[in-house]
């Protein structure tokens, strides 16, 4: 019988033909996969974090400049819209009397006051805090939605949650007919 004198060498080649098996078979697994879902590795660019700092930079400057854009166009002026639109006939209302009227269109709302001293004054019924209509008691225009006050006589602002005064509809009467003429922002 032949005695091995170097069983740790037999042991080592022993275990490195097991590891060469498991990284065949690891590599023909890799292969497999590869062959399964293609993918172009030499087409592939790392994206580092400067290009992805550089994209975020590029979409935030586009947004305060879309933003600004925005800003500017909603405060111009929206052109005259002037219109006349019948909404009453004089006399039609008696003191402390009101009547709601379409203006500019079947969309909006605008409200008629008979004010004792002070004649006829019109309004946007549309409350500037939530866009509730307004509805006029007792001297005051009142929002019911949010207990809002507005003065009959100017349109301004109370109490309540809003901070705008009422837009005032601009009158003009011709014959015995009461005109809305335009809305004035205020």
């Amino acid at each position: 019988m032949v005695q091995n004198l170097n069983p740790d060498k037999q042991e080592l080649q022993e275990s490195q033909q097991v590891v060469d098996t498991q990284r065949m078979s690891s590599d023909v697994y890799q292969d497999e996969w590869r062959k399964e879902f293609p993918y172009p590795w030499d087409e592939d660019e790392i994206v580092t974090r400067r290009d992805t700092l550089r994209f975020l930079l590029a979409g935030s400057g586009a947004l305060l400049l879309a933003t600004g854009a925005l800003a500017v166009i909603g405060s111009l002026p929206k052109g005259q819209n002037v219109h006349a639109v019948p909404i009453a006939k004089v006399g039609e209302l008696g003191e402390n009397e009101w009547k709601v009227f379409n203006f500019p269109d079947q969309y909006s709302q605008g409200i008629l006051i008979n004010l004792p001293g002070h004649g006829l004054v019109a309004y946007s019924d549309v409350c500037t805090h939530l866009s509730c209509a307004v509805l006029y008691t007792d001297g005051q225009l009142h929002c019911p939605c949010h207990d809002g006050l507005f003065d009959a006589s100017s349109g301004d602002v109370i109490a309540g949650p809003p901070t705008r005064p009422l837009p005032l509809i601009q009158l003009a009467q011709e014959g015995d007919t009461i005109y809305a003429v335009k809305e004035i922002l205020r």
